[in-house]
């Protein structure tokens, strides 16, 4: 249950904290870890703030801080025990809490056909289907896995190209991601398709949410010899990555160990970086952003990243519009935005949206490059050769013209032989029928 859910003099046990960026930072340097205890003294008359007890001291936090942390609860007889003793009982019920805690939420999030499903599949030991056809799995589906003492509930979401709100599927993903706040991310990326696969992990990097990257199909860049320096990529990104095979489990494990190692923060890889959109666009972002991060917005930015906000504003994003009308200056941001919009479009010749998804590629197309070797002595494929002729400037339209009187003389000259065939068959067919019947 959530710690705004406690009434006064009720207590329980801290099992996870979510939120994000400086919230969670200072909500845990105040001492709300796992395993600790909290007891509530008192609501204020309207609900907000309420007064805990947490480690001896009292401490006041808004209700809607309050509804990101999880906690446990006891019966009162046991919470005074607990209380009076302070003994082998007290250590014994602080234990469980914290295995409570070593719960973790995971989403797998990725492109359609980028294998997430199977990959799902094997590391949850469960056998979902795993067609493409619309809306096959627009319903996300859940199972549980056991590693290392940790339990984790993975999700599988929806496959999606990114996290605007252009489809129902890409919505659903984004508020996954926003109401739920699982604590990690599993991005699957098709490694066959780089560059496109990625757009949608530049995206997730703007949510500053803790990512972690099964580079999946792995094999096929193995057979083609390319080379790809995932480890100085996941530097690059700021997000750790795994090859995985995920039709073959290849790689699981690995995954599983290194979502719990970015869980506990002990992957040196995991960093949150800024994508530099361009000076005149990031100082556009940084204007709405002293908006959004105003502090009667802080339930807001608790949840959510004050710069994706920003960025989905700038896109137009009407989803996100909806979405902060309850904020007191929405008005005044709406307003700003808007303006912001313009002064992009005169400088760029386009707008806010094209020059943000252009940056973007630009950025992966920069870290590609610096990461990603394609074996030049691979043959290349027979459709690729055929390909070069057909589509020639010179030899397409003489070919195109030829291939079209091939198919008119196939189909009227040498089609005329089965036609008389099937003419006398009929003709036969039809004088013994009618010999054969009574008029």
């Amino acid at each position: 249950m959530l710690l705004s859910n406690l009434k006064t003099g009720e207590e329980g046990s801290i099992i996870s904290v979510k939120g994000r960026g400086a919230f969670r930072r200072r909500i845990m340097e105040m001492g709300f870890v796992k395993g600790e205890y909290i007891k509530v003294i008192k609501n204020a008359p309207l609900k907000d703030p309420i007064e805990y007890n947490l480690m001896g001291y009292h401490v006041s936090l808004r209700r809607s801080e309050s509804e990101l942390i999880e906690v446990g609860t006891s019966t009162s007889s046991h919470v005074n025990r607990l209380y009076d003793k302070r003994g082998l009982q007290a250590v014994s019920e602080k234990r469980q809490a914290a295995l409570k805690g070593k719960t973790i939420n995971v989403a797998f999030v990725g492109n359609p056909n980028a294998g997430k499903t199977s990959l799902f599949n094997f590391a949850s030991h469960s056998n979902e289907h795993t067609g493409n056809y619309s809306g096959v799995t627009i319903d996300s589906k859940t199972a549980r896995l056991v590693q290392d003492g940790y339990l984790l509930n993975i999700t599988d979401l929806p496959g999606s190209y990114s996290i605007t709100s252009f489809s129902p599927e890409e919505l659903y993903v984004r508020d996954f991601i926003i109401e739920k706040m699982p604590d990690i991310v599993v991005n699957v990326v098709d490694v066959s398709n780089l560059e496109r696969n990625l757009f949608l992990t530049t995206q997730l990097i703007d949510m500053d949410i803790k990512v972690v990257m099964a580079l999946n199909m792995y094999d096929e860049l193995e057979r083609r010899e390319d080379k790809l320096d995932y480890s100085l990529l996941g530097k690059l990104m700021g997000i750790p990555i795994v090859p995985t095979v995920g039709t073959k489990g290849r790689g699981i494990k690995e995954l599983i160990s290194k979502v719990i190692d970015v869980y506990n923060d002990k992957d040196p890889t995991q960093r949150h970086i800024h994508i530099n959109y361009g000076d005149e666009v990031e100082q556009s972002i940084k204007k709405l952003q002293s908006l959004i991060k105003l502090p009667e917005n802080y339930s807001l930015t608790d949840r959510i990243s004050s710069r994706f906000l920003a960025i989905k504003l700038l896109e137009h994003d009407y989803s996100i519009e909806r979405f902060i009308t309850n904020i007191s200056n929405y008005r005044q941001l709406i307003d700003l935005t808007e303006r912001e919009r313009k002064r992009i479009g005169l400088l760029f010749g386009e707008d806010a949206t094209s020059v943000i998804t252009s940056e973007k590629y630009g950025f992966i197309s920069g870290a590609l490059r610096e990461t990603f070797l394609k074996n030049s002595e691979n043959p290349r494929e027979t459709s690729q050769i055929i390909d070069n002729f057909l589509t020639n400037r010179v030899l397409g339209f003489p070919l195109f013209i030829i291939f079209m009187w091939i198919m008119f003389t196939v189909t009227f000259e040498l089609g005329n032989y089965p036609k008389q065939w099937l003419e006398a068959g009929i003709g036969l067919f039809g004088s013994w029928l009618s010999g054969t019947l009574a008029d």
